[in-house]
């Protein structure tokens, strides 16, 4: 039990207890899809000097079901609108500051990610937790993905079809400079996405990939089609599952905008973004058609996946880069030669 002082909403919330490492970017993890159902804690100290502006947001608001932090720091910076404290009252999502996050991340680091409740006593943060489903237990794709399609950029361009699962718009945008125009579908319409557009993208988003089953012939369908192919996070690891690998439930995770790749095909090194708690087994990759490209050097978890005869890409880390460095936006323009160099 970890005690402090209440901010945002006054109001209870239960989810899986995530920590990130990452010093910046608190707007763009609030509202990152990914976080769904998850309390995110801040190891940072200071969060919330420099307010909120909405142009630092991933979505249309924020995603996370709790926020514990030391300090909520006051804003002070040209862009804010409003504080930290403001925006989670009206978005409706509790937060606690004053809490030692450092000594309850060594805590998740040593035991494992865990359900979690912010409440006003003991005995209701116990109830809370007797009665909410297991993290792991919940499709979150269905509540962050859109329940129509949405379109941007000129019906002139080629066309890149977004199975949403939650993804972040820091993707959209990487494909719009990229002169494509882009069409976000509803996870459930993932055929619609293959039949309409040049090219394929499997978003990032939240929850257990072993639910998502009805995912999996996706994969299949786009084996057939030869269809130019991204998978970003969570997409990445649908692909791996429809192609027949296998995921487990990582310890803790990778979030965090300082996580190094290691290239095994252009043997570099890159800082990357990452939000993750599930990984693709290895061993289970063999006979799939797809090979390695990138793995994490500090535990060798799969970063990347490349098909050997199709067109198709996969990245664990977050190629778009916010909050983080910027150092493997070229995925997108790998991703957009693939596309280009497929019937057009």
């Amino acid at each position: 039990m970890y005690r402090g002082y209440a901010f945002g909403v006054d109001a209870n919330a239960v989810g899986e207890v995530v920590f990130t490492t990452a010093n910046v970017g608190y707007p763009e993890s609030l509202t990152d899809p990914s976080y769904k159902g998850q309390i995110l804690v801040f190891t940072s100290p200071l969060i919330g000097n420099y307010g909120v502006s909405p142009d630092q947001w991933e979505s249309d608001s924020v995603q996370v079901s709790g926020v514990v932090v030391f300090d909520a720091t006051s804003p002070s910076h040209y862009t804010s609108v409003m504080s930290l404290d403001e925006w989670l009252r009206r978005e409706g999502v509790p937060g606690i500051f004053r809490v030692d996050t450092r000594a309850l991340t060594v805590k998740l680091r040593e035991v494992g990610v865990m359900m979690g409740a912010i409440a006003n006593s003991v005995n209701e943060a116990f109830r809370l937790l007797a009665n909410a489903p297991r993290y792991d237990e919940v499709d979150f794709t269905r509540l962050v993905s859109p329940k129509n399609i949405i379109s941007y950029g000129n019906d002139d361009r080629p066309c890149i079809g977004i199975v949403d699962c939650g993804v972040k718009m820091s993707i959209v945008r990487n494909l719009l400079i990229r002169g494509f125009r882009v069409v976000r579908y509803p996870c459930h319409m993932w055929s619609k996405a293959l039949s309409d557009c040049d090219g394929v993208l499997l978003s990032n988003g939240p929850g257990n990939p072993n639910l998502l089953t009805y995912l999996s012939d996706v994969v299949v369908d786009i084996i057939r089609d030869r269809k130019p192919t991204l998978g970003i996070c969570l997409g990445h690891q649908i692909i791996a599952l429809g192609a027949g690998a296998k995921l487990y439930k990582m310890k803790y995770g990778h979030r965090a905008i300082n996580k190094p790749i290691l290239d095994l095909a252009r043997n570099r090194v890159y800082v990357t973004t990452h939000n993750h708690g599930y990984a693709v087994d290895p061993q289970s990759i063999r006979n799939t058609g797809f090979r390695v490209w990138a793995v994490q050097p500090d535990d060798n978890t799969v970063e990347g996946l490349i098909h050997e005869r199709l067109p198709i890409l996969t990245t664990q880390f977050h190629p778009e880069a916010k909050p983080g460095p910027h150092d493997t936006t070229w995925v997108f323009d790998e991703f957009a030669k693939m596309v280009m160099g497929h019937g057009h």
